[in-house]
């Protein structure tokens, strides 16, 4: 119960913020497209819902735009990890990134690469993964019809420093991605997510992920997504949940 109320907490206080813009549909919801945001997003993941074992973050998020096609973005999260055994708040790994975006020239195709940095700065082992991590990422997108969009991408991650007592990350995920954004000032997109464990070969995961969204007013939108394990021998959670705020053109 106490994990319900800190996110219905979480979503109050950040309540919906008027920025004056010029009215658009772009959400930074497709991946290709490249807007500023400030986002503010509490989430739950119950890691084993039988032990009692979960996990939340309340994580601020910024994307700036330097161009057209280059942005700059970190994420920063407060989290806390809850089991019978022990319960720990802090700081967790915060995240930077840089990406390059080149949207549909020809309103069918467009593509984009990032690269992400997963920073040591947790305040206790249970709150990050102790290691400096690089995660480089490529997708290719395609215009289905008007508002719809499918992506695939690829995405690899690496543990390149940090405490050596802790276990090296050696991964890899595959995404698969479609949207439709209505001209009614609201979205919907599913995700599939094929993790693979190279570090111990064989493993593997699947978590579907289904996200609604809207804009709340002209500068404003508010998102909903769950996650779940689906299917493998690899399991990081049994469910996930969280919602959003973002502050779009700032």
């Amino acid at each position: 119960m106490k994990k319900w109320i800190l996110v219905l907490f979480c979503a109050l206080f950040a309540g919906p913020a008027a920025a004056q813009i010029q009215r658009s549909y772009h959400y930074g919801v497709v991946p290709t497209e490249n807007i500023t945001t400030f986002e503010v997003n509490p989430s739950l993941t119950t890691i084993d819902d039988s032990a009692g074992i979960s996990s939340s973050q309340l994580t601020l998020k910024t994307y700036r735009v330097i161009s057209p096609r280059y942005n700059w973005g970190v994420e920063v999260p407060l989290a806390r990890y809850e089991s019978p055994e022990k319960s720990v708040s802090g700081l967790g790994d915060a995240l930077v990134s840089m990406s390059w975006l080149n949207p549909q020239a020809d309103g069918v195709f467009g593509y984009g690469v990032k690269m992400e940095m997963f920073v040591p700065t947790a305040t206790d082992k249970r709150l990050g993964a102790g290691k400096l991590q690089a995660s480089p990422s490529v997708f290719i997108l395609r215009r289905l019809f008007d508002g719809a969009y499918a992506a695939l991408g690829y995405k690899y991650y690496v543990s390149v420093a940090g405490d050596h007592a802790r276990d090296d990350i050696n991964m890899g995920r595959l995404r698969l991605n479609m949207g439709y954004t209505s001209p009614n000032e609201w979205w919907v997109t599913t995700n599939l997510y094929y993790y693979m464990n190279y570090e111990h070969g064989g493993q593997a995961e699947l978590i579907p992920e289904v996200e609604v969204g809207t804009l709340v007013n002209d500068g404003t939108a508010f998102y909903a997504n769950v996650s779940t394990h689906a299917a493998g021998n690899w399991k990081s959670k049994d469910w996930g949940i969280s919602i959003g705020f973002k502050l779009l053109y700032l």
